[in-house]
């Protein structure tokens, strides 16, 4: 037990030399480990001449479907991210499901996104902790340093969450904000004499100055159709990669609509007017909020500004005539 204790206060006295030991042998191990990688994941030229005829080279990133859904093998991030694809693959078919429609919902529907999403979790806690090391060199390495090199770790392994859930809601506030202008479109192009397929391309095409990203989502549903799959599922997943209420009502009325027969045109008016109340709503119930807002910058901010203003010069008098008067009247 003396022999424990002695070797643990040993290790106390020379934490600072043990930790900058085990700091160069961390990063060594992790060059070498990534160099390997890099090494074995270098494709031969048959490889890559089997990879382009099956549709993963170049060749088939010209196409708009190929842009859309972001078959871009060739980029920056996928070079930097793939030493670490087998390190962070995920085997439960579940948990990949649920992970790459969060990446969806935030606008990432490329192949190697949830590879890119892993490794961001591996690196972003190196790095901090790298950083955190580097201000640390001039001083002295202390026990107490651990648990801040914990925090930052935990703090890099949430920062591509903390991201991710950014992006999504900016991507459907963008999605709520775009659907009014999409609406009136559609209403124009049905009362036109367009089908509901063509409505959705014409829409997709013509919301692209506006919101990229509704273009984006009419165009794949427009294209999932083309392909085979029934509007409802179509609808359905469009449902599932935004993850909008809006969105939601807007594709179970034009579910029903087909499915019961009634007028489009009629059903989509109502609907936009029916949105176009709720977002004033919206609106008047947020303006009624502000006066309650904008109590705490008046506490904290301005108040204490305007009762300088008022009582510093009074006080600078009495400071200044008054309490001399009363130490000569106590003296």
């Amino acid at each position: 037990m003396q022999v424990i204790r002695n070797i643990y206060y040993a290790l106390l006295e020379n934490a600072d030399y043990y930790g900058i030991f085990l700091l160069m042998f961390l990063a060594v191990f992790m060059m070498v480990l990534a160099i390997a990688f890099l090494i074995k994941g270098r494709q031969s030229n048959t490889q890559e001449r089997l990879g382009k005829l099956v549709g993963k080279g170049g060749a088939s990133t010209g196409s708009p479907s190929s842009k859309l859904l972001g078959h871009n093998d060739d980029t920056l991030a996928a070079r930097i991210s793939k030493p670490l694809h087998r390190i962070s693959s995920i085997n439960k078919r579940t948990v990949r499901q649920k992970m790459q429609l969060t990446l969806v919902r935030a606008g990432f529907r490329s192949d190697q996104a949830i590879y890119n999403y892993l490794s961001a979790k591996i690196i972003c806690p190196i790095i901090y902790v790298a950083v955190f090391m580097f201000s640390r060199m001039i001083y002295n390495f202390q026990t107490q340093v651990m648990l801040s090199i914990l925090a930052l770790i935990v703090l890099g392994y949430f920062t591509p969450n903390l991201w991710v859930f950014l992006m999504t809601k900016t991507r459907q506030e963008k999605l709520v904000k775009g659907l009014p202008d999409a609406l009136d479109l559609m209403v124009v192009c049905v009362e036109s004499g367009l089908g509901l397929d063509m409505t959705f391309k014409r829409v997709g095409d013509e919301m692209l100055p506006l919101c990229k990203e509704l273009s984006d989502e009419f165009t794949l549903t427009t294209l999932e159709i083309r392909a085979g799959i029934s509007r409802a599922d179509a609808f359905k997943n469009m449902n599932v990669r935004t993850g909008v209420s809006q969105i939601h009502s807007l594709t179970t009325l034009l579910a029903q609509t087909s499915r019961f027969g009634t007028s489009l045109a009629t059903a989509l008016r109502v609907h936009a007017d029916s949105m176009r109340i709720k977002r004033r709503q919206i609106a008047e119930a947020t303006a009624a909020k502000s006066a309650v807002k904008m109590v705490f910058p008046l506490v904290l901010f301005i108040f204490p500004a305007i009762f300088v203003v008022l009582v510093g010069p009074g006080a600078i008098q009495i400071v200044k005539y008054l309490v001399p008067a009363l130490r000569g009247g106590g003296g």
